[in-house]
């Protein structure tokens, strides 16, 4: 067995080929502050570019209303948000990185990004709590407190920096709102599923981010040197709209679109045709690119941003739990099982297929034969291996 290694540069490089361990801590608090009220509005405001201020220019000003609930300024604070800033540096950074492409803006540029930032310095204290309540379980509660802090107060000051949004604070935004992707993905991997209720709070959360990315792209787009280029570019679906949602992509997947049985007859209109066949058509991409041997990397980038790229109709139509939406929702859980490497993924994977398997109705159980098979053998993508998706 090929075990979980990293490589030189510090990222998480995906080799295992069996069983993977489950990480074993307990389900995070819901944060007070919700991410996906952020990015609700249609068109995110864009601001003329200005520099930005850093920590020092800041800190001068009147403390805000909103701030009194902040930790107390204190020697012990600051001590502890220089321990969470190193260890931020030396290993929860590293551990986010899924490629060397990745690890050249999650590890060096950050901390100095992060002195112009509140919202991405409180990010870095949240990540760093939350990478270690998952490897010391003694201390768990308390390093998931500290976690829960931060990310109110990153929360808060994100939504602030997102309302002006423009060419200088883009890399910030970026940055920020993808450690709160991350966030959302442990609180995916360790929420309870009994009784099962299909994830859209996290779909939604992680998805509205996409906003950022799509209105900030124009901005940076003639800027191959920033960080959100770079993040953009890529993973270069996020602007292929044929090369996420061609048709040949879903060419393995039909069966899931067919509508001659009874219960295949549910409402349908153009909205639901397109939603189930984009989605799939991404689903099936993804798949295609496993079996072409693209990187576990770039395989763990399209996984991520899945609910950022995925028809927001579909979303819905997993609220409603209709049963081709669920099926189709545990394919790309099943997908997702195979990238249980990364620590804040884990066994999320193979818990979501399970649980849809357990509540979808009979008729709708030969479409999870599939996903249940990659579970069950705990396939592990190393970026080697050819299958069939059938």
């Amino acid at each position: 067995m090929k075990k979980r290694s990293r490589s030189g540069n510090g990222q998480q490089s995906c080799s295992i080929k069996s069983q993977g361990t489950a990480v074993n801590s307990a389900g995070p608090v819901a944060s007070r502050l919700e991410l996906s009220c952020i990015y609700d509005r249609q068109r995110l405001p864009i601001h003329a570019a200005s520099k930005p201020k850093d920590r020092s220019e800041r800190s001068s000003s009147t403390p805000r209303a909103e701030d009194k609930s902040d930790p107390p300024e204190s020697r012990d604070r600051r001590k502890l948000e220089l321990r969470l800033f190193y260890y931020y540096i030396t290993e929860a950074g590293p551990s986010l990185a899924v490629d060397k492409d990745s690890s050249e803006f999650w590890i060096v540029p950050l901390p100095g990004l992060a002195m112009q930032s509140d919202g991405l310095l409180y990010s870095m204290y949240f990540m760093a709590a939350l990478h270690q309540a998952r490897g010391d379980e003694a201390n768990k509660e308390q390093h998931m407190k500290i976690c829960h802090t931060y990310l109110d107060m990153a929360v808060r000051e994100h939504a602030k920096e997102v309302s002006q949004l423009s060419k200088d604070n883009l890399d910030i935004l970026c940055l920020t709102s993808s450690m709160l992707r991350v966030y959302y993905f442990f609180k995916l991997k360790e929420r309870s599923l009994q009784p099962y209720y299909p994830p859209t709070e996290w779909m939604r959360a992680t998805g509205n981010s996409s906003a950022i990315f799509r209105q900030g792209w124009p901005l940076v787009e003639d800027n191959p040197g920033s960080i959100a280029f770079k993040m953009i570019t890529n993973v270069p679906t996020i602007l292929d709209d044929e090369a996420r949602e061609g048709e040949e992509n879903r060419q393995g997947l039909l069966h899931l679109l067919q509508r001659q049985k009874d219960h295949e007859l549910e409402d349908w209109d153009a909205e639901v045709k397109e939603a189930y066949e984009t989605t799939l058509s991404y689903i099936g991409g993804i798949w295609i690119a496993m079996n072409k041997h693209e990187s576990p990397g770039m395989i763990g980038k399209k996984l991520i941003i899945f609910p950022m790229l995925v028809h927001k109709r579909f979303i819905d139509l997993v609220q409603e739990q209709r049963p081709r939406a669920m099926a189709i929702l545990a394919h790309y859980f099943a997908l997702l099982a195979m990238l249980r490497c990364f620590w804040w993924i884990g066994d999320t994977g193979r818990r979501e297929v399970l649980a849809i398997a357990e509540v979808i109705p009979d008729e709708w159980q030969d479409a999870m034969t599939w996903p249940l098979q990659i579970v069950e053998e705990q396939i592990v993508f190393t970026g080697e291996e050819d299958a069939r998706m059938e």
